[in-house]
């Protein structure tokens, strides 16, 4: 899990304690913060929420610290497993997000892209925030048949792709394609029928917050994650 997390939690925790200490009542619930830096230039990022909503059953695109961080021009792209295809909008200086965008539910295990104005010449620092999920495993829905499905970590760890049960449990001929933000483009690779998932992607660590697409061909429609911690 990364530092910057961990430090958040831990002082989040205490600001908690304290408080309900003063209400002899001890809240249980843990918050997150995970900066990230949205690169000038109109460079592409994916950005996943691995934190659940405390106030709403679910996280809405508009309502996130996300949204409202990144500057006007920027855009947010959302794949649609069922049409296969893109729903993006812009930030506007009147009017805020598009609204086809603006209500986006984020969904768990998730990424989406976001993208800075081109004309930006500093990153912009953005922030995910919620609180840390304490459930002992999460399910990602694949499409399978060959559709492309956008993933994510549904905690806020990193991980090497492919030592999750994701990679193992994919159908031989299955694919991935991670983004590199700093080269803007895809890291690609194939399960084989020997020797298993390419090494550039089998080695390839996927950040907490960040996000991928895999083509699973068969018919493996889930993904169960277990918890990577075990605090709290």
């Amino acid at each position: 899990m990364k530092k910057s997390l961990w430090v958040a939690m831990i002082g989040a925790l205490a600001v908690s304690v304290v408080a309900a200490s003063a209400q002899e009542v001890l809240s249980a619930n843990t918050i997150g913060y995970i900066k990230r830096q949205l690169p000038a230039g109109g460079d592409l990022i994916t950005v996943s929420v691995p934190l659940f909503n405390m106030t709403a059953p679910n996280n809405v695109f508009s309502n996130l610290s996300v949204a409202a961080e990144v500057p006007t021009l920027s855009s947010a792209s959302f794949w649609d497993p069922g049409t296969q295809s893109w729903n993006s909008g812009t930030k506007k200086a009147k009017g805020g997000w598009d609204a086809n965008v603006a209500t986006q539910i984020v969904g768990v295990g998730e990424f989406f892209f976001v993208k800075g104005p081109a004309t930006s010449t500093v990153p912009t620092e953005i922030t995910i925030a919620g609180e840390v999920p304490d459930v002992a495993t999460q399910i990602r829905a694949i499409p399978g048949s060959s559709s492309l499905g956008s993933m994510a970590n549904p905690y806020p760890a990193d991980f090497v792709f492919g030592t999750s049960s994701l990679a193992s449990n994919a159908t031989v001929l299955s694919s991935v394609s991670i983004w590199d933000a700093g080269s803007q483009s895809w890291n690609s690779g194939t399960k084989k029928a020997k020797g298993g998932w390419d090494s550039n992607v089998a080695t390839a660590r996927v950040a907490a917050t960040e996000g991928f697409f895999l083509k699973e061909v068969g018919t493996v429609t889930s993904w169960t994650n277990t918890k990577p911690y075990t605090w709290p």
